[in-house]
Order: structure tokens, then sequence, then C-alpha cells
């Protein structure tokens, strides 16, 4: 579904990812984890076309992603969750997602009550203002909005930051559902032990690349690499 290989790129002068590749196959779930400012972000703007890559090739469906506009990899079929959210506050939750709907032919339709039965959180305060929604439903809301897409890809940057407890293990719940769906998945976040049960590999980031590529049971069983590479 998703091929990432030998991405290179930054900001200015400085440079960010040294070879960055992986892969996700449809229907799977994958994971970039690792410490603060090792690159899993700016593989997600150069991925979404927010930021350009200096070289390296992206490719969904073997369709090439590289210098692709967001609107255009968005039409391609890559649907986001962004770091912080973003949503239309000014918006009801309604409006927030029908702002972003749209129907492709062929593929599994996430339309408006779907997505309501799938967060009944966000059935119950459709006509409320975003603004006024707590951060675990703003988050919903995010992921409700990207599924509106209806997309091959859905990516989650920090998908339950700041969250408490109770809000992430549901909002993992539907992740897993929508996976069920058949949807493929990759994921940004530091909970490694409640991804486990979503995904089917991580990989683990360090100074711009992948250093280790593995199933959640692997990497459990390797306490040093993970101190290495994601302890603080």
């Amino acid at each position: 579904m998703l091929k990432i290989d030998e991405l290179t790129g930054g900001y200015g002068t400085s440079q960010v990812l040294f070879g960055m590749s992986f892969a996700a196959q449809a229907g799977e779930a994958v994971s970039l984890v690792g410490r603060n400012g090792m690159g899993k972000t700016t593989t997600v703007r150069m991925l979404m076309g927010m930021l350009p890559t200096r070289g390296g090739q992206m490719a969904l469906q073997g369709r090439s992603l590289t210098k692709l506009a967001p609107h255009a990899v968005a039409r391609l079929g890559v649907g986001l969750v962004p770091e912080g959210r973003h949503i239309f506050g000014s918006l009801s939750v309604e409006e927030n997602l029908v702002a972003t709907a749209r129907s492709v032919p062929g593929r599994t339709s996430w339309p408006l009550a779907r997505v309501l039965t799938l967060f009944p959180r966000l059935q119950e305060r459709r006509r409320q203002s975003a603004r006024t929604l707590s951060g675990g439903e703003q988050q919903m809301l995010a992921v409700g909005r990207a599924l509106m897409t209806n997309p091959l890809l859905l990516v989650l940057d920090e998908a339950t930051e700041g969250l408490a407890p109770l809000i992430r293990q549901e909002i993992w719940n539907c992740l897993r559902a929508v996976k069920q769906e058949g949807m493929t998945i990759v994921v940004i976040d530091k909970n490694l032990g409640e991804m486990a049960s979503l995904l089917d590999r991580h990989h683990v980031v360090e100074k711009g690349r992948v250093v280790w590529s593995g199933t959640p049971a692997e990497l459990q069983q390797k306490p040093d690499l993970a101190h290495r590479y994601l302890g603080i």
C-alpha cells in the first residue's frame, strides 16, 4: 500500500531525514516510534506534501507521491489526523465532518452516519461547536474527519498525546474497528503497550532513519533496544 524509500530532507539548511525507508502492506497497521526530534513528524509532513523532499521516493499503491501538493496526496487516498488535531473550532461537529466528505467509487465508504456510529460521543454532540469539545472528543473528531475523505491509508501523528487513559483506550478501540474494515494505518504514538493490540509492526526511528523493525512482541523481548532508542 505505502512504500517510502531512502527519503531525505529537512528544514532550511538543517537535514532531518537521512534515508528514511519503511513500508505498510494493505490492511496493516504500523508505527513510527522514537524519541522526540528523530524525524517522525517530518516524515509525515513530507508524505503529505507539506514539506519538500531532497531525495528518495514515496508511493501509494505504486503511484508516486513524491513532489505532489497536499490536496493531490489526499485525493490519491491518504487521510491525515495531524498533530494538534487542527479541527475547525467555529464549525459544529457535523460541519467539521461534512466539510471533508468525499465519495470514492469502489472504495469502502465512510459516510456521516457510519462515522457517528463509530464515535457515539460525536453523535451526541453533533450540533455543538467543535471548540466546546474535550481534548479526547476533538481527537475523535479529527479521526472522523479523516475517515470522511474515504482514504486508503490513515496516518495519525501523536494519536493519543495528552489524553486521559480511558479516552486513549476508546480511540484505540475505534482504530481497531477501522482496521478490521481493511484500512491501512500508520501511527505515531508513545504508548507502546496500548498500541500493541492494534499494530502488526513497529518501525523504530533514530536520527532520521529506521534502525529496527519488528512486531510488538519482538520489541517487548528486546528491553535493551527499547531503552536505547525509546527511553528517556
